[in-house]
C-alpha cells in the first residue's frame, strides 16, 4: 500500500539523514537560517538546479535563490516573479475550497458525491465526499496521454466530467488508498456545481485574494512570467500521476524538450494550476492562521485521516489528511503537498510547530525538486553550524 501514495508524497515522507559535517568554532553562532540557505545554494548550483529555492522562518523574511532559466538556452532567467506549474501542490486549493463549503453548510463530508454532480455511474455516484479527498475512494487518472487533446481544451472543472463520467471505483470506497486525480476532478465540478461559478474565478475570489496571492491561478499566460516545463521525457510518453519521474532511466537524462502543451493546458481540480513560490508561502501562512476554512475543518484538513502506510525500514508512516499530505519528520510536523509531472517538480511544505516553511518549485522532470527538498528537510530538523553535509 505505501506505492498508493508514493507517487504524491514520496518526498515529504521518505527520511534523510545529513551525513558527518566538520562544525568550526567561529560557525556557531551562524543563524540557523542563514546556514540552510547557504547549503542548499550550494546543493542546488552543483546539481545544476533549474527554479525557485524559497525558505521561510517565523519572524524573517523569506529567502529565495533563483536558478536556472525560463525555458531553454537564451531565454530569461527564472526570477522572483516567475510562475511555475505547480503540478498536485494544487490539490491543497480544491481541498480548502471543499472545506469553506462544508463550512457554510452546503455540503458534508459524507454525502456521496452523486448528491452535487449528475451523469456518473451509480458506483461512483455513491462515493463520498470524504473518500475522495483523502484518495481512498478507488476512482482513477484521467491524466493519460488519450486524454490529453480533451484536457489542453479544458477552461472549467465540469469540462472534465465527460473524462470521469464512466469510472467506476476499482475497489469497494473507503477500504484501501489509492491516489486518484479523477476523484480531485470531480470534487472541482462540485464546487461548480454548488457555487455557480467557475473553478477559477471561486479559487480566485475565495482562496486566491483572501491568502494575497497574486499571480496564482489557472491560466499559463501571460507567457513572460512562466517558466516553461523542460523534460527529457521520449517523444509521445503522457502525463504521469504525482511525482513519479516520467523520463529516461535515473542517470541517462535525455535532451530536453518542452512538455506536452507547457504553455496552453490550463490547470485543473487535481492539478496543473501556476504561481509563485511567494504565493505558496502567503497560502500555507493564510491555511496556519485559519484565514481560509475554520479551525475544525482546518485541523482536519492537516491531520492524518487515512494511513498510506506504516513506519518501517522504507521509511517514516505516510499518511494524507483531507487534500494535504501530513507527517512528521524526525519529530517536526508538517503538512503541504508535492507533485510532479513532465517539466514539473515541485515540494511545499509548512513545518507549524517549528515556524519554517519550504517551497522548492522546479521546471524539469521529477526529482529535481525533490531531491533537494530532502536536503533542505535534513538541515532544518538537524542544524549543523559549519560545513554543509554532502549526503
Amino acid at each position: 500500500m505505501r506505492k498508493c501514495l508514493a507517487i504524491a508524497l514520496w518526498g515529504l515522507c521518505q527520511a534523510v539523514a545529513p551525513q558527518a559535517g566538520a562544525r568550526p568554532a567561529a560557525a556557531a553562532a551562524e543563524d540557523p537560517a542563514a546556514a540552510v540557505i547557504r547549503c542548499v545554494r550550494a546543493r542546488a548550483d552543483r546539481d545544476g538546479f533549474s527554479g525557485i529555492v524559497s525558505i521561510a522562518k517565523r519572524g524573517r523574511a523569506a529567502d529565495l535563490l533563483a536558478f536556472g532559466r525560463t525555458a531553454g538556452e537564451g531565454s530569461p532567467a527564472i526570477a522572483a516573479e516567475t510562475r511555475f506549474n505547480l503540478a498536485s501542490a494544487s490539490k491543497m486549493f480544491t481541498a480548502v475550497a471543499v472545506a469553506q463549503l462544508v463550512d457554510s453548510g452546503k455540503v458534508r463530508l459524507d454525502d456521496p458525491i452523486g448528491r452535487f454532480v449528475e451523469g456518473l455511474t451509480p458506483e461512483a455516484a455513491a462515493v463520498t465526499i470524504r473518500q475522495l479527498l483523502t484518495h481512498s475512494s478507488g476512482l482513477g487518472n484521467f491524466f493519460a496521454p488519450q486524454n490529453l487533446a480533451a484536457m489542453m481544451r479544458a477552461r472549467t472543472a465540469s469540462d472534465l466530467l465527460p473524462l470521469i463520467a464512466s469510472d467506476k471505483p476499482a475497489f469497494p470506497p473507503g477500504s484501501r488508498v489509492s491516489y486518484s486525480n479523477s476523484g480531485f476532478a470531480l470534487l472541482g465540478v462540485m464546487i461548480e456545481r454548488m457555487s455557480g461559478r467557475s473553478y477559477g474565478d471561486y479559487l480566485r475570489d475565495r482562496v486566491f485574494k483572501p491568502a494575497g496571492m497574486r499571480s496564482t491561478g489557472l491560466d499559463p499566460k501571460p507567457l513572460a512570467t512562466l517558466a516553461v516545463g523542460m523534460t527529457s521525457a521520449r517523444p509521445g510518453q503522457g502525463p504521469r500521476p504525482g511525482g513519479a519521474r516520467p523520463g529516461p532511466a535515473a542517470g541517462s537524462p535525455g535532451p530536453l524538450h518542452p512538455a506536452p502543451g507547457a504553455t496552453e493546458g490550463f490547470g485543473s481540480p487535481a492539478g496543473g494550476l501556476f504561481g509563485t513560490a511567494g504565493d505558496m508561502h502567503r497560502f500555507l501562512r493564510a491555511v496556519s492562521d485559519h484565514r481560509l476554512a475554520s479551525p475544525a475543518m482546518t485541523s482536519a484538513m492537516t491531520s492524518a485521516q487515512v494511513e498510506v502506510a506504516p513506519a518501517g525500514p522504507a521509511g517514516p508512516a505516510l499518511a494524507y489528511g483531507l487534500g494535504f499530505g501530513v507527517g512528521a519528520f524526525e519529530g517536526h510536523r508538517w503538512f503541504g503537498h508535492n507533485g510532479g509531472n513532465l517539466g514539473a517538480n515541485v515540494e511545499v511544505a509548512a513545518f507549524p510547530d517549528d515556524g519554517w516553511s519550504i517551497v522548492i518549485l522546479a521546471n524539469r522532470d521529477p526529482p529535481a525538486a525533490t531531491e533537494l527538498f530532502r536536503y533542505a528537510r535534513a538541515l532544518i530538523a538537524s542544524p549543523r553550524p559549519g560545513d554543509c553535509p554532502q549526503g
